[in-house]
């Protein structure tokens, strides 16, 4: 399953909280490494993990 991590906060500017960012989406690191990636703005911090599914026979195929 991917996973999702994030905050908000309209009362300052949290675009340069990327470590923050980075820890919590280090969390989700069982979830499979296959891909990740961030979205940062001044508000809104948003992070991702994909899981890569392998199946029984060995062929890799994502979880969209």
């Amino acid at each position: 399953m991917c996973g999702f991590v994030g905050f908000v906060n309209y009362k300052k500017d949290i675009s340069n909280q990327k470590d923050i960012l980075a820890d919590m989406n280090e969390c989700l690191a069982r979830r499979g490494p296959d891909e990740q990636g961030y979205y940062i703005k001044e508000h809104i911090a948003l992070g991702h993990k994909r899981l890569i599914v392998i199946d029984p026979e060995g062929r890799k195929t994502t979880n969209d």
